[in-house]
């Protein structure tokens, strides 16, 4: 955080590259529903899994 805050003095931590972004949880959770979706779908229409 210390470099986020003041990068120009700052340097990152040991192993981490810049640039940094903060992260969007939201829209990781909807691109992974999106795609686990469909094949949940298909394996319940095959009887393969039942909710």
């Amino acid at each position: 955080m210390a470099h986020l805050e003041d990068p120009e003095h700052t340097p990152a931590p040991d192993g981490y590259q810049a640039p940094f972004y903060k992260a969007d949880r939201e829209a990781e959770i909807r691109a992974a529903h999106a795609h686990f979706q469909p094949r949940l779908d298909a394996e319940i229409a095959a009887g393969r899994w039942t909710p």
